[in-house]
């Protein structure tokens, strides 16, 4: 049968990519995310659920369930500009990006440390260093995804479980909202970059796509008052 992951967040962008890609290798593959797939496999099953629905815990806890699952990819992302007239936008990025991978998290690493193997990979961005005026909750929320991934990952080294956070510069993705984008990559670059590193007998804990979009974050930092 090979190799089985969810996917939660893939109707669309990098998780869309990455589904694809995993059907490619072999791997069965179970899709939750708030919209209809494009995808038409065999070895694909796609639930629709939001993950800031109450439902989404039974509906990931049945995917988990359905078979010996060895990767859970958590791709979900929601960002807008920020405007003191929409602040429920920021609850909503925040339940999205964070409490989403929370929730996931709570739900499929017991899953995987019962079998003492598999990796958990959360979708990230290099933003997390930065803070920004133009969408306060997008770069917050991606700053505590990435410290709490990394930290579990710390807090599991030893069991056989490894959490990686990816870190992304700019996707060709509907959130890639910004008018200057450098770097920009293809979703299909980024989802074949992520496997060819995660799906190794040690990934890394920290997963910088590009890299030295990361090392331009580095000197951005000290520049972010003035962005």
């Amino acid at each position: 049968m090979g190799d089985r992951s969810v996917i939660v967040g893939n109707s669309d962008g990098i998780g869309l990519a990455l589904t694809r890609a995993l059907l490619e290798r072999g791997w069965t593959v179970r899709g939750l995310s708030r919209s209809p797939s494009q995808v038409e496999h065999a070895s694909y099953q796609h639930t629709i659920v939001d993950v800031r629905e109450r439902e989404f815990l039974d509906a990931l806890e049945r995917a988990l369930e359905a078979g010996d699952t060895h990767l859970v990819i958590y791709c979900a992302g929601i960002g807008e500009p920020f405007h003191p007239s929409r602040l429920a936008d920021d609850i909503a990025t925040f339940e999205t990006n964070l409490m989403g991978f929370v929730r996931t998290v709570e739900r499929s690493l017991p899953h995987l440390l019962s079998r003492k193997s598999g990796t958990l990979v959360g979708l990230s961005s290099m933003i997390d260093v930065l803070r920004s005026k133009a969408s306060p909750a997008y770069g917050a929320s991606k700053a505590g995804m990435s410290r709490y991934a990394e930290s579990i990952g710390l807090a599991i080294r030893d069991t056989g479980v490894k959490v990686v956070n990816v870190r992304l510069g700019f996707v060709n993705t509907k959130m890639a909202k910004a008018d200057f984008k450098p770097w920009l990559l293809q979703p299909e670059e980024v989802a074949d970059r992520i496997l060819r590193r995660v799906l190794t007998a040690s990934p890394p804990r920290r997963l910088n796509i590009p890299r030295r979009m990361a090392a331009l974050t580095v000197l951005a930092q000290f520049f972010v008052g003035r962005l």
